[in-house]
This record gives C-alpha cells, structure tokens and sequence, in this order.
C-alpha cells in the first residue's frame, strides 16, 4: 500500500491525501460532520430522524464516549461519520457542452443537453473535440475537457446538518473547478484521482492524471503540503503539485503564460491561426476558444509541442483565446486570455489554361456581399500591373492573348456583411506562359 501523504487546508483553500487505488474511489471512512446538541435532544431522536438506521447510534456514542444515549448535554458537540447520515441527493446541470461526449447514469446513456441533471454514479466522458461544464447546486463550475472522464461519486446534503457533499473522480484527463464557498458548517467538496485526493473551499485549481503521475494546479488559493506527521509546506497560488506513482510528492512555479502574437488580428481564413510567443522552458502548449470569458461554452481545444495552432470549423463572433504552457513535469502553466474577433471570409483561387485563354477561377466561404479583386504582374513587379480589377462580382475571368513570360497573380475578397467589413488577399502564384513552339 502507498505511504498516505497528506495535505493540510491552510486559510480553507485546498487539501489533497493521497491513498492507494483500492480505497481512493469510494469517500473516506473517517470523514464527519460536527453536531452541537439542541435541548430535548438524545442520541435515540437523532438516529430515528437523521440516521440510515436506528442502531447507528451505537456508532456515534462510541465515537463520542457518551455514557447514556439518552441523555446528552445540550451544547456538547457530537462528531458523526457521514456514512450513518441520511442525505438528499442533489443533481448537477449540464451548463454547456461541445462536440463527442458521452453521459451515462445508471448504465444508460443520458441525452447530452443543455439542462441535463446528472446525479450521484453519473459519468462524464469527452472525445477529441469535446468539452462539458456542469454547474453544481452551490454555483460551482466543474469543466471536463477533450479526452477525459469524470464519475460524480457522491452529491448530495445531510439531512443533520444541512451541510452538502460534493466527491467527484477524474479517472482520465483533467478537470478546472471553480469552486464557490461552501460557507460556514461541515460542508466537503473532492476532486479526486487514483491517488490524489483534493478537499476544496473557495478556491480555483485543476486536477488531472498524465504518465501515471497526479497533478494539482492551484490558480486561486493556498496549499498545505505534508508528509505523515511532517509539518506542513505551504503551495501557494501559481504554484503546482506532482504525486508520482510510487507516492513521492513535489511541487514547482506553474509556467507564466505564453503570449499571443498577433492579438489584435481578425482571423479570416477558413483555419484560425494562432502564434504565441512562446515559454523557453515548455514542453507543449494549450489553448482554448470560448463564447464566453468563463470558458464555460468552449468551441475549440488543442495541444501541441510547438507554439502555434491551427484551428478549424471557428464559428464567426466576438470569441476568448485562453492560452498556457505545459512544463516537463506535466503542470500546466497559468493562463492568460485574449478577446479574438472571427468573420470567415475564406477564399481560394485556381488557375488553368483552355483554348480560349488562361482561366482564373476563385471562392470561399463567408456570409455577406462579396466582391473581388483580382491582379496580375510580370515577375519583377516593377511595372504597373498587367491586370488589375477590383470590385468584379463574379468568381472567373479569362484573359486572353497573355504574352509570354513569367507572371505573378492573385486574388483578394472584401466581404460586407451588416456593419462588419472584412478583406483577404491570397498571395501571389507564379505563372509562366511558354512562347508557342515553332
């Protein structure tokens, strides 16, 4: 069995323990909620209005060294373990969702929709291009992006106390929580993985799984790290922990973010092309495309080694860029985000010869007005253009009796859709016509 190691909440932000495989799924045995006994109140009433079953009262005097359960003083305060305590369940909501993803509860695939309830065994599957983020009943946001999966272990409140109990499982990938304040009481919200467990209260951090190793990144809060009896290390927001599979933990500086290299720029082109400047110690990067700035309505997801991407099928609108560096340890960087404009105006252009002449052909997608641009210059551009001629309507023109030589041609658009009014030219293609042999 793995060596527990443990960590303490400082200031009420973050805790994590880890534990070996066998017990990491299930909540822990010893965890309790705290009572403070009211007048008229025994352990008898308690256990028949708040407990799964009358006997477990025996449970809890045990624990708590009561002489008589049936007289308790008012103000003592009782420690329950949850695990005798009756609880309502709670659902969490689908709040968004995008691309291949799977949910299932109770062994049947649920419909993935905006509003789906999901409760306690529910699982959560992303493919390639998917992402999910679940709203919870205290105004936290979990998001589930491409290529991960999460089991909803347990949700619900304590009948007791009132107090809810949030415990869920990433078994592939990572998540993002963000975690709204549980408030004052007994209140416990996990985010667990094989071997990790996090215990979070208003705080903002991601937890995930990569080559067998666990990895939590604090983004909001502060972090207690320590080993059995070992005094406690502070992580600190910007900082991250690695526990590796033999239960060996250590933490770093989570990378600065990368920046973008061009952010201002309208992205035009049918595959959105995004620079960043990158991080000299990374080992690969992460992006994100989002409707919203919470990132909770995500379009688009990539990694890649070097710091560029190419992304398709874009939708047109005012979208957010989240981009960040991923260290050789696994730890992905802070993130940084960046407001994107996107209007499609895709244009592509051929050209070919027939009996009548050279024939250019061009098109693409975009919504709006469009109107054509089309240039042709011999090689060394030094002259005035061959031809040039804006504002044509059509998609071809032929030009005939072109003399030979080495031409340089392309073609440009100007879209017009509302009030936006956007451009995009083609660069220049080489053409060489042959002198007729005789």
């Amino acid at each position: 069995m793995l060596k527990p190691i443990v960590l303490t909440v400082i200031a009420g932000a973050l805790a994590f323990a880890v534990q070996d495989r066998a017990t990491a799924a299930a909540p822990e045995t010893g965890d309790v909620v705290t009572y403070t006994v009211k007048p008229g109140e025994s352990l008898y009433a308690l256990a028949g209005r708040y407990f799964l079953h009358l006997s477990d009262y025996r449970v809890v005097q045990r624990a708590n060294r009561i002489a008589n359960p049936l007289r308790i003083p008012v103000g003592t305060v009782l420690r329950v373990p949850v695990a005798v305590l009756r609880a309502t369940p709670l659902v969490a909501k689908v709040a968004a969702f995008h691309g291949a993803v799977r949910l299932t509860a109770e062994s049947r695939d649920v419909v993935p929709v905006v509003g789906a309830e999901l409760s306690a065994g529910a699982v959560i599957e992303t493919g390639g291009d998917g992402f999910v983020t679940l709203a919870l009943p205290n105004g936290s946001r979990t998001s589930i992006p491409t290529r991960s999966k999460l089991r909803i272990v347990n949700l619900r409140r304590f009948i007791l106390t009132g107090d809810i109990d949030y415990d869920l499982a990433v078994d592939a990938g990572k998540v993002e929580t963000k975690a709204a304040p549980l408030g004052p009481g007994n209140g416990s919200f996990r985010v667990r993985t094989p071997r990790v467990v996090t215990a979070v209260r208003g705080t903002q951090f991601r937890v995930g799984l990569e080559d067998d190793a666990s990895l939590a990144e604090v983004l909001e809060g502060t972090v207690g790290a320590g080993t059995g009896n070992a005094a406690a290390q502070p992580i600190r927001m910007g900082f991250g922990a690695v526990v590796s599979k033999s239960g060996a933990l250590s933490s770093e500086a989570l990378l600065p973010p990368p920046a973008l290299a061009e952010p201002g720029r309208v992205q035009v082109d049918p595959l959105v092309r995004l620079g960043l400047i990158g991080v000299a110690t990374a080992k690969s990067y992460h992006v994100q495309v989002a409707k919203d700035a919470g990132f909770s309505e995500i379009v688009a997801e990539a990694r890649t080694d070097a710091p560029a991407f190419e992304l398709a099928d874009i939708p047109n609108g005012a979208l957010f860029v989240r981009i960040s560096a991923i260290a050789p340890s696994g730890l992905e960087g802070m993130a940084q985000t960046y407001a994107m404009k996107r209007v499609l105006t895709g244009l592509s252009a051929s050209a070919s010869a027939d009996a009548d002449g050279m024939r250019f052909k061009w098109g693409g997608a975009g919504e709006g007005r469009r109107t054509y641009h089309f240039q042709l210059l011999r090689e060394d551009r030094r002259d005035v253009p061959v031809v040039d001629e804006p504002g044509l309507a059509g998609e071809e023109v032929t030009l005939r009796d072109l003399g030979p030589g080495t031409y340089l041609w392309r073609v440009g658009v100007r879209q017009v859709a509302t009030d936006e009014v956007t451009e995009n030219w083609l660069p220049f293609e080489k053409l060489i016509v042959a002198a007729p042999e005789r």
